[in-house]
């Protein structure tokens, strides 16, 4: 999605080039927003403001890499929909959108919102120095969330989106739906995930770089032809599977 101001940009402007310098507070500043903390028990986070000024306030209650999220979410607001009158109250669920849906304007504004928050907390031109030689796992998915101080799932979406190999991670609730999913542009539209997965709770959690047959994840013809490597953790609301295609080759026989 596009965003009138890059969050790459924003950094970059304020000489931000290492992790521990991603300070949010301090660029939420920068762009003219004050942030505050408080006990929220209907949001996790919300935004106050004109088109020149605004007032942030953060949930408390949640851990630190919660709030860091709120807060870039809520920054995406400022960004992306600022106005005269401008007014949002962010729960868990609007936190959880990952996937655009037709003629869901507010949906769709709280998908932007995250994307930008992701990438403001993890922006490209520091993550590429954490990723040389790394596999697609979920162990490099924490290794990252402990440098950038975010969640695993978070980590994880930012290792599929700027990593040079062809890599997917699927969302799936407890019954076994798929809630949604992400690829790298390195993998072809034609390849899909199956729509659910029967007993998926039988299948042990915190899996880590284990090679697999593709059609256990993917429904695409000629799926279970070949292997994938894959990792599955589970976030304390869903399953989440991390696929990597270590054979780029097989992508091609796929299709």
């Amino acid at each position: 999605m596009r965003f009138k101001r890059q969050p790459e940009d924003i950094l970059k402007a304020l000489g931000i080039y290492e992790p521990e310098d991603i300070d949010l507070d301090l660029i939420a500043f920068s762009l003219g927003a004050e942030v505050k903390r408080a006990s929220l028990s209907d949001c996790e986070g919300n935004i106050i403001g004109t088109d020149t000024k605004a007032i942030i306030t953060i949930n408390n209650n949640v851990n630190l890499s919660r709030q860091r999220f709120s807060l870039g979410h809520e920054l995406g607001h400022w960004i992306n929909d600022r106005r005269k009158n401008l007014t949002y109250r962010c729960n868990t669920n609007d936190m959880g959108q990952f996937s655009i849906k037709k003629n869901n304007f507010r949906q769709n504004k709280e998908v932007r919102a995250n994307q930008f928050s992701a990438k403001l907390m993890m922006p490209t031109h520091i993550c590429l120095k954490y990723l040389r030689k790394q596999d697609i796992t979920i162990e490099t998915a924490k290794y990252l969330a402990n440098e950038f101080q975010t969640s695993v799932t978070s980590a994880a979406i930012r290792l599929i989106e700027v990593s040079d190999q062809p890599c997917m991670l699927i969302c799936w609730a407890s019954d076994g739906k798929r809630r949604w999913f992400t690829r790298n542009s390195i993998i072809p539209d034609e390849i899909w995930p199956h729509e659910r997965i029967m007993n998926l709770q039988n299948i042990p959690i915190n899996l880590n770089g284990i090679e697999a047959e593709a059609d256990k994840w993917i429904s695409s013809d000629g799926a279970e032809d070949y292997m994938v490597v894959e990792s599955l953790f589970n976030n304390g609301f869903d399953y989440l599977t991390l696929i990597w295609w270590k054979d780029e080759s097989q992508l091609i026989k796929m299709v």
